[in-house]
Order: structure tokens, then C-alpha cells, then sequence
């Protein structure tokens, strides 16, 4: 990049491309007539034309630079980011640095005001200054492509303007009058840009003024010129005067074969064209300012004032003392007026001999004045010829170059700090991608390995509730024998109600495995959903907030209750005669009937025997002792068989049982109800917590890919930059030479 170079405010004409000296006085910058007058003249319009080609070409290429600037700021290219200073803020447009000793804006400077406002209002009043400036470059470019000089001859009410003008022209063609004439102003030009024709141009709209195009003026003859300037009835801003100047183009005014010249003769000053006169003095059109003063009365206040306010814009300002015959002690009056002179004007002072003139412009235009008188006015027109050429440098070329080196100086200061600020903005914006890369890559893969294929998440969670609840229910169902040992047994007398102890047991051990089962499902549930937010808490600064009671009570609501009351309805209304039917009882009566057949025939044997007894048979002796051994064995085997009732009992009871939850499908119904509730849940939860993640996952994309164009545009920005400031350095060596 390349370095601010300090501004450029000198008065002194381009030398590029000449090795005169552009220093030079008025006085050496012309002789005083003839010959010498004329190849002084030449030689000037010869270094003046080659310096204004050079500061064209200047002119056009800062234009270009304008433009490109103007369009990077138009674009919103600015940096953006976090910079420091006035280059801060987060909307486009190149910033403008801030203030210091050493580093100002000039042309470019927004209102102090607005000095930190940034953004988009820096941004907007920036391309204002920008297009501002374009535009006065390219004023100043038509006007250095003009070849002509404009002179604004003014000066206080009643001082002899018109007169003078006239005088310059050797004939009557402006107005005047013993009291004031001149109403508004009027440019008097060689008829040879009006192809030649006299005629005057009645002009309402001067910027929209067209020779060639009638419908912006009104034409009329030269004659009645004095009644249009008296009235001004039509409201005419301006009036535009072609005449011919018949004398040679060396001692012509306005058709001198080197530049064309016209003579804008002005209102006089007052309260009410003060003001518009001192405007039109600092115009960029005006080449150089006459101000005639009325050598009876001097400078009044309102001339002092429109020579400071005009001193500003222009350094030196020719001064025509006229009506000089009339006064009676000359070198007195030219000693006050100098002295104010002196006061008002100093440089122009300094070369007065060359700017102030005292003369009598209506003897030499009504030649009635004697041979010094005639002489004094040559000497004035040979002067002021010489002036308006040597002037053109200063008021044509001068300006242009302080201006051109202003605003290179303000675009290099542009290009300086914005080249900065975007290699600043890149490298931090390159560092926040890569601080946030790895919570980013992490939300992509909770994308891709959860919520993506959401169903196949969901799923899994499921199908291990729905294995675990399979699992449960089939070994509680395998091994039901070993959950009801302590059914309290009440004897053969309450075998009934035994049986009836022995299926509740089962139905609550079922009914308490199911909610083991479902307990699990949610526990399952919350893993998962829990894990996914671990996950996302990882990565994310505020990760979504998922409401967990929907997971928490997914088997607790009315639809879960009516789930697991219908499931176990399918077995509560059995009795208990279901489970011992006609073939049940026809076997525990086989379990009982040799016991009690023994048992009864010991018993009836014996008493037979025993009656015998007393008939002293003792066969029968032996009989009874045969069938009290019987009765003892049937007592056994009966009392045998009443010990082992308790597990005939629960192996048929629980036999039954099994066998009848089997058929309900206690198994398979309860495992795809509790699968089912598990996905139902999560879809609820997973669903909400993808949705909020979306929302989440889509704002950290869309702020990476602003990062990244961000980047992408500071980078661009930097080479732009970049190469602005390579090219404006160049210019600023070439203004600078």
C-alpha cells in the first residue's frame, strides 16, 4: 500500500511537461504590446496547451479512480467486522479512518457530527463526498477542455462597468447611462461562435442553455439590447451578447487567434447583487475578475467586501480605476488607492503596475481623450491580454491540480485504511470460523447420526424396550413357579381358596413385571433423549429445551392405564373351575382313590375279624391282624396323598395360568404396546427438540456463510485496495512532479 502523501496547496502551475517557470509575476508573464506582446502570447498558449493536455489526461484518470472507489463503496463492499475506530460496524461501504493530527480528509471529510455514526450513514454520506467530488472533477475537466477565458467585470453601482466594456470593444454594445443601467448580467462573445451572427440570447434557465437549441433562449436583435436590460420584463437570468470585434487579433479582446475571451459585465454592487455578484466571482468558469472603481469615490464598503470574498477564490484580481480624468490631483488618488489596495488585495498589490490601471475608458471609447490617455487604455488591454493567458494556468490548471492532489491525498489516506482494515477483518473472521468449526461439525453430526433418519433412531430405542419387555415376560412366565412360594398354603379345607391366592399372586407379580417393563421403555426413552442433548449442549450456546414429562409419563396417562387394564382383563374373569375341569377332578380322585380303598377294606375286614374273635377263630385271628395291616397301609397312602395336594395343586393351577396368558398374548400384546408407547414419545420429543435444533442448526449455517462471504469480500476488498492505492500513488508522484 502505499503511504499518505501530504496535501499539495500550492498556488503554482503544473510544470508537467514544461520546463518554464510557473512562478512567474504578472509582469513577467507578458511584455507591454507589439511583437513581442504577440510571440510572448504564442509561446504561453504553446506551454499552456501542452500542460493542459498533460492535466486532462490527470483529470480523466482521477476520474477513474473516483468512480472505482465510489463503486466499491456503492457496493457495500466495506470490511464490516469488529475493526477499530470509525471502521467498525457490521454494514457495507468503506469506512472512513479516524481523525488524527496526521491523518485528515479534505475533500472526503464527512461532518463532524456524523464522525463516529459508522455503518450505513458513514457509508451514505461518504459516496455523497464522493459523488460531489466527481462532479467537480468533471467541471473542472470541461472547463480546462474550454478554450475559452471568462472575465467578470464588476464593481460598486454607477463606477463605469459598461462603459469599460464597451471601451474594450471600441463600440456601443452594452448599455450605459448616467444612472445605473445594468439590471442583470450580460456575457458579451465573439459572433464567431454564433456562426458569425450578432444577435443576443435572452437566456431564463443558464443551465440548461443551448446555442443550438432555440427553445432555451430567446433571440433579438443587438439593438434594442438596452430596452431588455432596463426592463427585463421576460425574467431573464442572463443575457448572452454575440458582436463582432472588427479591430486585429492583436490588439482584439475577445478574438485574439490565441483564446477566446468574454466579457460578463455584472450589476453593480448593493444590498440586493452583492451576494449573487460575489457567487458568480468564485464560480470555477470565471478566468479572472475586473473590478472597476470609480476614481472619485474610491472603495466603498461594499466594493472592500466583494474583493475579500472574492479574494479567497481568486489570489489576484485586475483593478480598472476609471473616470481617472476627472480628478484633479492624480498622484494623491493613486496614492489612497493603492493604500487600500494594499489592504484588501496584497498580491495584487504587489504587481500592481501590471494589475491596477487608472485610465478614462469613455475618452478612448469616444476617443475624445489626448495621446497618454490612449496610452494608459493600450497599456491596459496589452496587460490584461497577457494576464487572462498567464491566468489561464493559474484559473484553469491551479485548481484542478490543488484539487486533484486534495483528493488523492484523501483516497490514498481511503485506500490505506480500508487495505488494513480488510486484512484485519479477514484474519479475524478466519478465526471465528475456526473457533466455531468444531460445535459446528458436531451439530452436523447429531444431524446426520439422529436426526436425519429420525424413524431409525426412534426405532432402536423401541426395539430394545419391546426385547426387554419380551425377555421379562416370557422367563416371568417360564418361571412363575418361583414368584408364588410364598402363597401361604391352608390345607386340603382351603385348597379353594388357595387356588384363588395362587392366581392373584400371579395376575400382581404380572402386572408389577409390566410396569418393570415399561419403566424401563421410559428409562430407555430418556437415555436417548438425554444423550442427544448432551450432545447438542456440546455444541451449541443455547441448546433446545425438551420437555421431558411427555417421556417421563408416557405409560401413566389414560391411553397407557387402558393399555395395561386391557391387557390384564384378558385373564381376570376365570374362576376356578376353569382350571379344574371334570378330568382335573377325575384325577385327583385317582391320586386318592387307592388310599381310601385300602383304607376302607382294613377297616371292614377288621371288624369282620374281630367278630370272629369272639367265636374263638383263629383263622379269623389272622385275618384281623391281615386287615389291620391294610387299614394302616390305606391310612398311609391316604395321609401320603394329602401331603403332596398343595403341589398337585399349583401344578395344575399355574399350568392353567400359564397356559391361558400364553393364549391372551400377555407376551407379545404387552411388548408391542410398550414399543409402541416408546415411539410415540419420542417422536414427540425428538420431533420438538429437531425442530428447535433446525431453527438453531440453520441460523449457525447462515452466520458461516455470511462469515464466509464476508471473508471472501474482504479478501477481494484487500486487492482492491490494494491496486487503488498503487494507482493513486502513481498519480500523486505524477500531480506532485
Amino acid at each position: 500500500m502505499s503511504t499518505t502523501r501530504p496535501q499539495s496547496r500550492t498556488d503554482s502551475t503544473l510544470s508537467v511537461g514544461s520546463s518554464t517557470s510557473t512562478s512567474e509575476s504578472p509582469k513577467e508573464a507578458g511584455g507591454t504590446g507589439g511583437a513581442y506582446q504577440q510571440k510572448s502570447a504564442l509561446e504561453q498558449n504553446a506551454v499552456f496547451g501542452e500542460k493542459r493536455t498533460r492535466m486532462l489526461q490527470l483529470l480523466r484518470q482521477t476520474d477513474e479512480v473516483l468512480a472505482d472507489v465510489a463503486s466499491l463503496n456503492g457496493s457495500g463492499s466495506g470490511s464490516g467486522g469488529s475493526g477499530s475506530g470509525s471502521g467498525s460496524g457490521s454494514s457495507g461501504g468503506i469506512r472512513v479512518p479516524p481523525r488524527t493530527p496526521t491523518q485528515t480528509l479534505t475533500v472526503l471529510a464527512v461532518p463532524a457530527a456524523f464522525a463516529t455514526a459508522g455503518g450505513d450513514v458513514e457509508a451514505h454520506l461518504l459516496a455523497g463526498r464522493l459523488s460531489e467530488a466527481a462532479d467537480h472533477l468533471r467541471r473542472m475537466l470541461q472547463r480546462i477542455e474550454d478554450t475559452r477565458s471568462r472575465v467578470l467585470v464588476t464593481g460598486d453601482l454607477n463606477g463605469g462597468k459598461s462603459t469599460f466594456v464597451n471601451a474594450l470593444l471600441r463600440r456601443h454594445i452594452v448599455p450605459d447611462d448616467q444612472q445605473p443601467c445594468t439590471a442583470l448580467f450580460c456575457e458579451v462573445v465573439d459572433a464567431v461562435q454564433n456562426a458569425g451572427t450578432e444577435e443576443v440570447h435572452g437566456i431564463r434557465d443558464a443551465a440548461a442553455y443551448d446555442p443550438r437549441d432555440k427553445a432555451s433562449y430567446t433571440p433579438f436583435a443587438v439593438d434594442i439590447l438596452r430596452e431588455v436590460v432596463e426592463d427585463n420584463e421576460p425574467g431573464y437570468e442572463m443575457l448572452k451578447v454575440y458582436c463582432h470585434d472588427g479591430r486585429p487579433r492583436e490588439e482584439s479582446v475577445l478574438n485574439n487567434g490565441i483564446v477566446d475571451i468574454s466579457l460578463i459585465d455584472s450589476p453593480g454592487l448593493n444590498i440586493d447583487s452583492m451576494k449573487t455578484t460575489s457567487l458568480m466571482a468564485q464560480q470555477e468558469e470565471i478566468d479572472v475578475i475586473v473590478f472597476v472603481v470609480n476614481a472619485e469615490n474610491h472603495f466603498t464598503l461594499s466594493g472592500k467586501e466583494f474583493l475579500q470574498n472574492a479574494g479567497k477564490e481568486k489570489a489576484y484580481i485586475f483593478i480598472v480605476v476609471n473616470r481617472f480624468d476627472q480628478i484633479r490631483r492624480k498622484d494623491r488618488c493613486k496614492r489612497d488607492i493603492l493604500a487600500q489596495i494594499a489592504e484588501i488585495s496584497p498580491l495584487t498589490y504587489a504587481h500592481a503596475d501590471q494589475l491596477v490601471h487608472f485610465v478614462a475608458a469613455k475618452q478612448t471609447l469616444e476617443k475624445t481623450g489626448d495621446a497618454q490617455s490612449y496610452k494608459d487604455f493600450t497599456r491596459l488591454e496589452d496587460n490584461l491580454r497577457s494576464f487572462i493567458l498567464e491566468k489561464r494556468a493559474r484559473s484553469k490548471l491551479n485548481p484542478a491540480k490543488l484539487f486533484m492532489a486534495n483528493i488523492l491525498n484523501d483516497l490514498a489516506v481511503l485506500c490505506e485504511y480500508n487495505h488494513a482494515l480488510s486484512v484485519s477483518t479477514s484474519a479475524e473472521i478466519s478465526n471465528q470460523l475456526s473457533e466455531t468449526a468444531p460445535s459446528y461439525e458436531r451439530m452436523l453430526r447429531i444431524q446426520e447420526q439422529f436426526l436425519d433418519d429420525l424413524e431409525r433412531t426412534i426405532d432402536e430405542t423401541a426395539v430394545r424396550a419391546n426385547a426387554f419387555a419380551r425377555d421379562q415376560l416370557s422367563n416371568f412366565l417360564e418361571s412363575v413357579e418361583t414368584y408364588v412360594e410364598d402363597v401361604e398354603w391352608g390345607g386340603v379345607l382351603g385348597m379353594w381358596q388357595y387356588s384363588r391366592d395362587l392366581r392373584n399372586a400371579v395376575y400382581r407379580l404380572a402386572a408389577v413385571r409390566l410396569r418393570r417393563c415399561e419403566d424401563f421403555a421410559v428409562k430407555s426413552s430418556v437415555g436417548c433423549v438425554k444423550n442427544i442433548e448432551t450432545m447438542a449442549e456440546s455444541c451449541m450456546e443455547h441448546p433446545p429445551v425438551v420437555d421431558m414429562t411427555v417421556v417421563t409419563t408416557a405409560f401413566e396417562d389414560g391411553s397407557a392405564e387402558a393399555g395395561r387394564a386391557a391387557a390384564m382383563t384378558m385373564f381376570v374373569p376365570m374362576e376356578l373351575g376353569d382350571f379344574f375341569d371334570f378330568m382335573d377332578k377325575v384325577e385327583v380322585l385317582k391320586e386318592y382313590i387307592p388310599s381310601v380303598g385300602l383304607m376302607v377294606g382294613g377297616l371292614f375286614g377288621y371288624h369282620s375279624v374281630t367278630a370272629g374273635i369272639w367265636k374263638n377263630d383263629q383263622t379269623m385271628v389272622r385275618g384281623k391282624t391281615a386287615f389291620m395291616g391294610l387299614s394302616l397301609a390305606g391310612v398311609g397312602m391316604f395321609l401320603y396323598s394329602l401331603s403332596d395336594m398343595k403341589n398337585v395343586v399349583d401344578r395344575k393351577v399355574l399350568g392353567k395360568i400359564k397356559s391361558h396368558l400364553k393364549s391372551v398374548g400377555l407376551v407379545d400384546a404387552n411388548s408391542e404396546r410398550i414399543a409402541r408407547g416408546t415411539r410415540r414419545v419420542l417422536r414427540l420429543a425428538i420431533w420438538e427438540f429437531r425442530n428447535q435444533f433446525q431453527r438453531v442448526l440453520i441460523d449457525a449455517q447462515h452466520k458461516r456463510q455470511g462469515l464466509s462471504e464476508k471473508r471472501t469480500q474482504a479478501e477481494s476488498n484487500k486487492d482492491e485496495f490494494r491496486a487503488l492505492g498503487v494507482r493513486v500513488d502513481t498519480l500523486q508522484r505524477i500531480v506532485e512532479s
